[in-house]
């Protein structure tokens, strides 16, 4: 079963980095930033973290923060196939779509006693492509997973008939799929408006993004 939830970010980031017993959770660790600007909120991204490290490196390096027992390829391959990833383990870090990143942050998480996963998807940018490639990637982590958690910061990832929560500053209550009337843009601000509000300053050339909630 997948619940969707959207609502206030550093809300949700503090849920979905909960500990529980039997779950496993991959943050977005690649946005460096939030805040709110004409009523939106904007995500500031970095660098995918682990740039230099190839998807197979990547995960014997996490799992070798957990256990000492070496990690063969075809258990990396299987640790991707749980999660519904069907990448190559020779990809660098560096050439993943921020939706794969945090797949592979998932797939390095879990291990076989998770039935439980909460993936904070916040700060992925909408479009019709990434709407699918997501829908898919999340059909198969359900099949993987009893129960999967994600986050969302565009109302539409999110299927009508979806079950919602909506996380606030102090709670989480059930929550609704909204259309969104306006497109999704990407930011560029010119130098005078970077002047203009301390926010934009403290972005030091940084992309930013534009999400409808």
């Amino acid at each position: 079963m997948i619940t969707y939830y959207i609502g206030n970010v550093r809300g949700k980031r503090k849920l979905f980095r909960t500990p529980r017993d039997g779950a496993a959770s991959a943050d977005n660790c690649d946005v460096l930033a939030d805040f709110m600007l004409d009523g939106k909120v904007c995500f500031v991204l970095g660098d995918i973290p682990y740039a230099d490290m190839r998807v197979g490196e990547y995960l014997a390096y996490s799992r070798s923060l957990k256990t000492r027992l070496p990690l063969s390829a075809a258990a990396a391959k299987e640790l991707l196939k749980r999660v519904g990833l069907k990448i190559s383990l020779d990809r660098r870090m560096s050439s993943l779509s921020r939706l794969e990143f945090r797949f592979v942050l998932l797939a390095a998480a879990h291990d076989d006693e998770t039935v439980e996963v909460w993936l904070n998807l916040d700060g992925i940018a909408y479009s019709a492509f990434s709407r699918r490639r997501m829908g898919r990637l999340l059909g198969g982590l359900a099949r993987g997973f009893d129960f999967v958690n994600v986050a969302v910061s565009d109302h539409r990832f999110i299927p009508k008939s979806a079950k919602v929560m909506a996380v606030t500053k102090n709670d989480v209550v059930e929550g609704r799929s909204m259309s969104a009337s306006r497109k999704y843009i990407k930011m560029r601000f010119t130098r005078c408006k970077r002047r203009a509000s301390l926010a934009l300053t403290a972005l030091n050339g940084r992309k930013t993004l534009l999400c409808d909630n």
